[in-house]
This record gives C-alpha cells, structure tokens and sequence, in this order.
C-alpha cells in the first residue's frame, strides 16, 4: 500500500501542485508511501511524523500521498524514518517533472481556401445502401475524416463511421475519460454528454472535486477539444458531431503545471470500474532530445488498470505517438508509448500519408485520420465556441479512443487484448506506396509510421460483434550474459543473438507472439548517434530506436525498455538477433574525440515476449502462404509473389490494398448486436469516490446523478426517435400520434400527461419496417422510455427522504432541498 504525506501544519492547498511544489520561501515536499493497512492507518503515520495526509493514489491498494510543508535540515532522515515504520514497504519522494500536450503542431498553414464548405448544409447519403443520415450540425459537412465524398479535392478515405452509425451504435452505455488539462463541460456541445463520474481535478482550482473545468484561455482548450473528437452531441443544430455522439465523456484535470508520478497514476485508475477507455495526448517533450518514461507508480497503475479495470476485462489506453517527426524525434524514446498496455496511435493525412510530423517506431500499433492542413472540426472551451483546425496526434488518438467507443457498445465483453487483437486484424494500408511496408512472419502487414494501417469503424464492429476471447496472457523472459560486456565501436556495430524456445514446456510458454520488449542498458558517448534494430527468427526488422540528432546526452540507455508489435503473431522459437549501431557524425553537438576507439558498451540484455499458447500450432513453412487482412487470412494470390528476403514486399503490400479498398464494410455488412451495454445507471461510481477518500461532496449528490441520468436518456430517446423516423420516411397517422404522446411525455416532466403502457402502445404501432436495424432503434427507445419512468420513481423517493425532518435535522448543511429539482 502506498501513502502521500503531507504536513498538517501547512495551509497549502492543491493549487500549489501547479506551482512547483514551493510558495514564497517556504517548500513543500510530496511523498508516496507503500504500506500495509487503510487510509486510517496513513492517517496515523502521517500524524506520528509530522505530516499532513493527502489522499489514496488512485486505486493503487496501499498506496497512498502524503506532503511535509517544514524546511527540515536533514530530510533523509526523515525518509529514513517513514521507511522503518511499521507495515511501511518503500517510501518515494515525489519529484515534479513536465509533461508536454501533443497539441496540434503550430506553424501550419491552416488558411484553407475551402469556405465554400463551411456554411454548405447537405443531406449526407451512404451509396452503398441507399439510406441516409441526417445531421442539422452547421460543420458537419466539413467532416470529411467520418464521411469523405471527395471534400476539398481529398481522397474517398474515411473512418467509415457511417455503416456502423445506421446500426445505432453511436457509443450508448461507453464511458471515455480525457486525461489532459480539463474538460469544458458546458460548452453546448458537450454539456449532455458530460459524465462527471468519469471526472476529476487532481490541480486543486476548485478543491478536490468532480469538476474538471480547466482555465478558460487557449492554452488550455487541449482536454476540451479532445473530448468534442469523441463525443460532440448530434444534431443540436450546434458545432459538429462527435465519432461516438452518444457516449458519455468525462475530464480529469493532470496537466496546466507540472506532475508527479502519484498524480498520474491517480489519473489512470481514477474510477476504473466506471470508465472504459482514457484518452492520452501527451507524455515528454518531443523535442527530440528527452527519453523518458511512466514511473514506478505509474506503471503499477497501468498494470492494474489492464487487470482489474472494467470489471476484469481490462482498461483502454489509448496514447498519442508523438509529434516530434519536424524535429527527428523517434517514439522508441517515449516509455509511454512503449507499453504494452497502451495502445500507440499515429496520425496520416487525407492523402493516406504519414503526418509530417508523426515519430516512427514499431510500437505504433495504428494510425487515424488527422486534420493536417484541412479542417478538422471539434469544440473550444474558449465561451460556447467550434475549431476547424486541431491537428498533431493530439487529434488522431480522440480519433481512436472514440471508435473504440464503438466497439464496445458492439461488445462489451471485449478485453484489452481482445481489443489489440481487433486492431491488427482490421487496421487497413492507407498508402501501398510509402517506402517502409513489410510483411511479417504471421502474414500481418505492418510499419514504422502506420502501426498495422489505418482504423477502419465499420470493419472492426462488425469483427468485434462475434469476436472470441483471446487465449490467456503469458510472458517468458530470456536474459542475456554478457560477461564480459559487449565494447561498441565508433561508428561501428555490435550484435548479439538471443536463442529462444519460448519458454517451452514452462507455464509460462509462449508461441504465438503479441508485444515483443527488449529491456536494456548500455552506455554511450553520444545517445542521439545509436540506433537499435531487432530482428526475429522469421525475419521481420524492428527499428526499436532510430538516430536523433537533437540528443546528444552521454546518459546512454539504463534499464530501458523498447517495444515492438511488428512480430505479432510470429512464433518466437529461434534466433533473436539485437544490433546496436553508432551512427558517428549524426548529432552535430556531441563532443567527440577524434582517437576514441569505443563509444559506449553494451551492459545488459532482456527479452521479454509476450502472446498466447496455442497447443495446436504448426510453423509456417517459407515462402509465406497467408497474410492477414480484413479480419481473416487470405492465401497470396500468385505462388512466390513473397520472397522473405526482399523488402518491402510492394507487389504483396498494393494487393492488400487493393483488397481492403474494395470490399470496404457498409450497413449490411455488420449483424445486429447480440446484446446491449448493460446500464451503468447504478452505484458504483459513488461508492469508488467515497472508498478513495476523494469526495468533497455530500451524499445528496446522490439526488443530482439520478436526475443527470434522466437528462441522458431523454437524449438518447430524442436520438433515436429522430434517427427512426428519418430511416422510415414514415409519415402514417400512428408515426405521428405516437410523436405526439412521446413529446408530452418527455416535457410532462413528473407529472406524466401520458402513462408509459399507453405510450408503449402507440409507439408499438409505428413497427411496420422489415429493416431490423430500424427496427431496433424503435426497441431502443421503448426500453429507454421504461428505465426513465423507474428513474422517476426513484428520484420522488429521493426527494421525499431528502425532505425528512430528521434529516434536516441531522444535516443542517447538507440539507440541499433547495437545490433539488424533479425533470
């Protein structure tokens, strides 16, 4: 268990996190503190040593922070003692440190010539079936990324969103929370879709609190923006509309000032039982020079939230790649990215070319569209306000996280692995002629700067509906001797070979490959001249880490860790070949001595695979007979059209994209759902507060969750009721006494002028289509119509035990009766 201190003496606050850790002339200094025991327990310690108790990190059971606000003379004495304390297992100090928004890239030339389109209101047709959606969003029709007929002399790419749209799976019962400098949660296009359960404000503006509002300038619009991506409300007649509209979008305020290790693992399993995918568009400077990673806590936290986030089934994280591409930075050097609980995503343009400014490395699993220099249209924080413009990576991962949304409505049960697996299988080559593509051993197309290929919305719901669980996880480890170590020559190279078996006959085997880790040490006289390269007994090449010659730090590499995807799927029994390059004369600023015969050695070697067991597996014979595309093998089409040994395989790479541009995923494609999102209108989220010590609030919270859920799924009733009648055309005089009964019912408020089993009736009565998918919208909302009136019930329950006069007068100040409203 691990504790953050703080003296009580001190009358900091939060803010002060901001500010780097000192106001005026008097310090403060955070700690995290690992220990047997409950929050009453660090409680104690803290009392006992002079400190001040700030909070449990996150749901890391055992850890806790705490802050001493005293100018001690001797601090590691005080360390000492926290450490030998009863039941105390490892205190940390919590050092500040800068983490950058990979916001969009500045000095762009966003001065379209395409205003034509912006004030352009058009009914938007999906050829493939012959149904239309209908949005009354003013910038809709600039939203090319979600439905491209060729805007602004682009390509036909997109998401294709639209099939998995007419199935209504818009993202209903998913939960997306942005972790960056806040969330602007009145903005109108996000105010019905803001979740405060899935929000927090870990800078302290107002208290510890569910309001993550950030401070209203535009350096702090990044979290906002994000959050717009995912979940901008349909047809409001306002802005533009979000990839999953009706999902639920929350903020939790980390950045605006610097962090610590204990804020961002608070941050990544804030609630993680109530939220299923967080949003990360940040990490280092990408300047080309820094290479620095997740800390312990940190770590721990992502762990946690993979194993236990979800009920079991594991957290979403989904990371911003980098925008470091202007200045040779390389996203081996981010340790966020490099995570294999993470999922890395990269940025391409309408052209289906890598970003300018995007970093390569193998742990990039796939890219989204991003707006470059066309629009991209989301929301501001700056007053009731849109963007047309917000590119960098910053606005490919909302992207992401808001298809993923997708997805899980479609299934639900889906782990985090399940859903690494979709992406690999789905992700489609945007560009066959960009230099870089290969082929790995397991037939999976994949690239430094594309990941496995661009998201494709429609393909990956329909794989994900009946998708299988994956088998279960494993990791073997295979260390290297090096005794004597390895001396790396100037401008030249050293090799090492790993032979593995996988593990066999281990529990712990594995020969179906998922991430691949080397874990490393080495020194060097000049970081930003090495480049590292990997390569797998199937022959498959992983850049790990290229030059940069912006880095010219003498720190080497200490127990870093590098990440490829590309042998996904790859057998790992064999030889693993490790080369380490130093690439003299790359990094103008090293100071190198013409004599000098080394530059650098290696020190240690991991490698860690990670996959599945799969007792029926057979090698795959060379040449390779399948690959993978659209969800399933496909055989190469003409026999020794692959040859391992020439790369890339560019006939191989523009048949494949051939393929998935011509079988692309419409509305008939993607079966119905087999089930829908279980409702998370329950208690949980309250409960995981309190149990965090957290909560600034009092329980009448209760009261306003209740009433905020009703909004929601009034909402939700409008959409779809918009959205069926739309599909149907229907125009019959029952479509239109149902209408009526329906809007009494939503404005009736309490007083209900139509009883829900009359209103079942007549909605009943417009089920004339034999399109099922229409078909389910009107079973949606009758189930929707259902849950509201429970609500109601529930919520006159609560105004009436509010109104107790025993409660009144046990709670003189928690008494908000006043507050109170019935919808």
């Amino acid at each position: 268990m691990l504790i953050v201190l703080v003296t009580a003496c001190c009358l900091l606050q939060w803010p002060l996190v901001a500010t780097g850790w000192q106001t005026g002339t008097k310090p403060h200094v955070f700690y995290a503190v690992e220990m047997d025991g409950g929050t009453h327990v660090a409680q104690a310690l803290a009392e006992e040593h002079g400190l001040e108790f700030i909070s449990r990190i996150g749901n890391l059971e055992g850890h806790f922070t705490l802050r001493d606000c005293r100018g001690r003379p001797d601090r590691a004495a005080l360390e000492r003692q926290l450490a030998e304390s009863k039941g105390v297992k490892r205190v940390q100090r919590q050092h500040p440190h800068i983490r950058d928004k990979r916001a969009a890239v500045r000095g762009l030339d966003y001065n379209t010539h395409h205003k034509e389109q912006q004030n352009k209101h058009t009914v938007e047709t999906e050829d493939q079936q012959g149904q239309s959606l209908t949005f009354n969003d003013p910038l809709w029709p600039m939203q090319w990324e979600l439905f491209n007929r060729g805007q602004y002399s682009s390509s036909h790419s997109d998401l294709n969103v639209m099939p998995v749209w007419s199935r209504n799976i818009t993202g209903d019962g998913v939960v997306v929370s942005i972790i960056d400098d806040g969330v602007d949660h009145t903005n109108m296009d996000l105010k019905r879709n803001f979740e405060a359960f899935a929000s927090f404000d870990l800078r302290g503006s107002h208290g510890l609190s569910h309001d993550p509002m950030p401070l209203r300038d535009e350096e702090n619009s990044h979290g906002t923006k994000c959050a717009g991506e995912v979940a901008m409300e349909a047809n409001n007649s306002y802005c533009g509309v979000g990839i999953a509209f009706n999902a639920r979008v929350g903020g939790i305020r980390l950045l605006d000032g610097k962090v610590t290790d204990s804020m961002e693992a608070t941050s990544l399993t804030f609630n993680n039982d109530f939220i299923d995918v967080y949003v990360c568009c940040w990490g280092p400077r990408d300047d080309g020079q820094e290479m620095t990673g997740p800390g312990r806590l940190t770590q721990k936290a992502l762990m946690l939230g993979t194993h236990k986030g979800r009920g079991g089934k594991g957290s979403i994280f989904v990371w911003a790649s980098g925008n470091g591409g202007l200045l040779n930075d390389h996203c081996g050097a981010d340790g966020y990215v490099n995570s294999i609980f993470s999922i890395a995503i990269g940025a391409v343009s309408h052209t289906g070319d890598p970003a300018f400014f995007g970093e390569p490395c193998p742990a990039v699993m796939a890219v989204s569209l991003t707006g470059d220099t066309l629009p991209l249209v989301t929301v501001s924080n700056l007053g009731d306000g849109c963007v047309k413009h917000f590119a960098g990576t910053s606005s490919a991962a909302p992207i992401a996280a808001g298809i993923l949304a997708l997805v899980l409505q479609a299934n639900p049960d889906l782990t985090w692995r399940d859903v690494q697996h979709l992406i690999a299988i789905t992700a489609k080559v945007p560009n066959p002629k960009e230099p870089g593509w290969s082929v790995n051993g397991a037939g999976y197309h994949v690239h430094d700067r594309y990941g496995f290929g661009l998201l494709d919305a429609g393909l990956m719901v329909q794989q994900a509906i009946h998708f299988q669980a994956v088998a279960p996880h494993r990791k073997c480890t295979k260390k290297l001797n090096l005794d004597p170590v390895r001396i790396l020559p100037s401008g030249g190279e050293v090799c090492v070979t790993i032979q593995s078996a996988g593990c066999d006959g281990m529990d712990s085997e594995v020969n179906t490959l998922e991430h691949v880790q080397v874990k490393m040490s080495l020194s060097s006289v000049c970081r930003g001249d090495l480049s590292i390269t990997l390569v797998s007994p199937a022959g498959t090449v992983s850049m790990l880490l290229g030059t940069r010659r912006n880095d010219a730090s003498t720190a080497g590499l200490r127990n870093w860790t590098l990440m490829s995807v590309q042998s996904w799927g790859e057998n790992p029994h064999g030889a693993w070949t490790l080369k380490v390059k130093d690439n003299k004369g790359t990094v103008g600023g090293c100071l190198r001595a013409g004599s000098e015969k080394a530059a650098g050695a290696l020190l240690s070697v991991a490698l860690l695979l990670y996959g599945t067991y799969n007792p029926h597996r057979i090698r795959q014979e060379k040449p390779l007979q399948s690959f993978v595309s659209m969800g399933a093998y496909h055989h190469v089409p003409q026999a020794g059209m692959y040859v391992r040994d020439r790369y890339p395989p560019q006939d191989l790479i523009q048949w494949a994209f051939e393929l998935e541009r011509d079988r692309k995923v419409g509305t008939a494609d993607i079966p119905v759902p087999l089930q829908r999102k279980s409702s998370k209108l329950v208690l949980h989220p309250v409960q995981s507060f309190s149990s965090m010590d957290m909560d600034d609030t009092d329980g009448a919270e209760l009261h306003d969750h209740l009433q905020s859920m009703w909004n929601t799924l009034r909402d939700k009733v409008e959409t779809n009721w918009f959205l069926y009648k739309s599909f149907t055309g229907n125009h019959s005089q029952q479509l239109q006494l149902a209408d009526v009964a329906l809007r009494n019912f939503l404005g009736a408020g309490l007083a209900m002028g139509v009883k829900p089993p009359a209103l079942m009736r007549k909605l009943r009565a417009t089920m004339s289509s034999p399109r099922q998918h229409w078909t389910q919208l009107l079973r949606d909302v009758i189930v929707d119509v259902k849950e509201m009136h429970h609500l109601k019930d529930l919520l006159q329950t609560s105004k009436e035990w509010w109104d107790r006069p025993e409660y009144i007068a046990n709670h003189p100040q928690g008494h908000r009766r006043d507050n109170i409203s019935l919808p």
